[in-house]
């Protein structure tokens, strides 16, 4: 189970969700992660910084609240 999850905007198909995870597990802390399009999250476990998390998403490409 993914415990923390961020609000997305931009995703709009699996290529973005693998663009948005990819990001989210080259921050140091995170330990898997996984994203869905249609419910604009993604997910994530680890000790990470959150805001290090919602940054990797932004320079991903997508809007990370």
């Amino acid at each position: 189970m993914f415990g923390k999850k961020i609000s997305v905007k931009g995703m709009m198909c699996g290529h973005c969700e693998a663009r948005a995870v990819d990001a989210v597990k080259a921050v140091p802390g995170v330990k898997s992660a996984k994203a869905d399009h249609k419910r604009g999250e993604v997910s994530y476990r680890g000790d990470a910084d959150p805001e290090a998390v919602k940054e990797a998403i932004r320079k991903a490409g997508y809007e990370a609240e």
